[in-house]
């Protein structure tokens, strides 16, 4: 009589158990010290940034301080972008969210996402942009 589950032979769970640990997710891309070339709603320059083993975040971006946090497994990135100037101080500050990739077609790194904004003329309608940094230089 056969039982109603199957057991597996042994050398497919051994197989299965070494799938799982040659397993890296494309987000899980350690980051200390990099540079990135951004683009972020149309204007182009510079991220730097400095990464702490606890996953604080800081640098500058088109060289504005920023401090923030990124987090290993997700692969997301989350800092503020403090922008001098303004009628009130902090209103011009910029919140920017994204996350790591890496390309299949030129093996490059890059962290896409979005930011918002409520100095600088935007509106309502007019205050999240997007952005996008190719690493340049990762160490």
């Amino acid at each position: 009589m056969a039982s109603k589950t199957q057991k597996l032979p042994v050398y497919f769970k051994k197989q299965a158990v070494l799938l799982k640990k040659r397993r890296v997710r494309p987000t899980q891309i350690p980051i200390i010290i990099a540079t990135w070339s951004i683009e972020a709603n149309g204007f182009r320059g510079l991220l730097n940034t400095t990464i702490a083993r606890n996953g604080f975040v800081t640098g500058t971006v088109f060289e504005n301080t920023i401090r923030g946090w990124y987090d290993v497994p997700s692969g997301k990135i989350t800092f503020l972008r403090f922008v001098p100037g303004g009628s009130i101080p902090g209103i011009n500050n910029q919140l920017y969210e994204g996350y790591i990739q890496r390309s299949t077609i030129n093996r490059g790194i890059t962290f896409t996402g979005s930011f918002i904004t409520v100095g600088n003329g935007s509106t309502a309608q007019l205050n999240k942009f997007s952005w996008l940094a190719r690493a340049i230089i990762l160490v």
